[in-house]
Formats: structure tokens, C-alpha cells, sequence
């Protein structure tokens, strides 16, 4: 275990994914991250104690950008810059803050183990927001291709997967 590197996440996506797909509101999915953030803090811990020592632990990407959203959710408020769904994002800022926080707490009570945050979201933003400076197509930049849960106008047949940020 000591001379592992772990890669811890990505926890929690699921636990928002779940709801919405259930029809649940950005309302009645928010309070659910702080849970959420300690399921994953109580994660790390138990990897400490069965000796880990090295971890890499992810944020949550925009989860605002991805087609899958944006098709679930096609009225409600976007982002101007990106064309994200500005609440769900903020969600997700929230959680990843949350998270880092806590990884803070978790690497001053365990000064031996190396935490290490993976900012996933700014990470996938930046594809967002400057697709051409990384390959990627601008006019196609949110949207899938070959999506597998996706029908209708946002599944959009694509011959280079690799020119899309989002494929599956």
C-alpha cells in the first residue's frame, strides 16, 4: 500500500447524476454535498489507515458542458462565455471548494501522506473555452459525439472523435 498511488475518485458524481436523472432539482440536489464530501473523506481515510501514502484525489468536471445537460436542461440559464448551465457548474464549484478544503484538513492530520487535488474542472473549462488552442472544434465544443444516452439534436455523428470534447 505505502508504495501505491491511488487514484481516489471520481467520487460523487454519481451521487448528483442519480437525482437529476430522477427528475430532482438543482434545489434538492445541493444540500446533498457536504454527504457527498465526507463519503469521500471517510474514503481516504480508511486508505490511510490500511497504509496508503500517495493519492490522487479529482474534482468534478463542469458537469454544466456536458451534452448530456445541456440537452436535459436546453431553458435554463446559460453561462454567456461558455454556454454551460451556469447552477449546475456552480454546483460543482461548490463540491470541488468542499473538496480541497477537506483534503487540506485530511494532509495537516496526516503530514506523512501526499494528497494531491486533480482540478479536473478547470482542466475540461479550458478545453471549453479555447477548444481551436487544443484541437478541438469550436461549433462542436459541447456537443457529443456517438453520445450512448443522448437522442434527438444532440446526438451528432461525427467521423474524427478526436476533434470533439465530448465522445463516447
Amino acid at each position: 500500500m505505502a508504495s501505491s498511488l491511488f487514484l481516489v475518485g471520481e467520487i460523487g458524481l454519481n451521487d448528483y447524476n442519480h437525482p437529476f436523472l430522477q427528475n430532482k432539482t438543482l434545489e434538492w440536489v445541493r444540500p446533498l454535498a457536504p454527504q457527498v464530501i465526507e463519503s469521500i473523506v471517510l474514503s481516504i481515510e480508511v486508505l490511510i489507515e490500511l497504509g496508503a501514502k500517495t493519492m490522487y484525489v479529482p474534482g468534478i468536471f463542469p458537469l454544466g458542458c456536458t451534452p448530456l445537460y445541456l440537452s436535459l436542461f436546453p431553458g435554463d440559464d446559460r453561462d454567456p462565455a461558455t454556454g454551460c448551465l451556469r447552477g449546475l457548474n456552480d454546483l460543482i464549484l461548490v463540491h470541488n471548494h468542499m473538496l480541497e478544503a477537506k483534503l487540506e484538513e485530511l494532509r495537516r492530520d496526516h503530514p506523512g501522506v501526499s494528497i494531491t487535488y486533480v482540478n479536473s474542472y478547470d482542466n475540461v473549462l479550458g478545453l471549453i473555452t479555447a477548444p481551436t488552442q487544443n484541437g478541438f472544434d469550436k461549433e462542436t465544443v459541447l456537443e457529443a459525439c456517438y453520445p450512448v444516452f443522448i437522442s434527438g439534436s444532440a446526438a451528432v455523428p461525427c467521423l474524427d472523435p478526436s476533434r470533439h470534447v465530448n465522445f463516447d
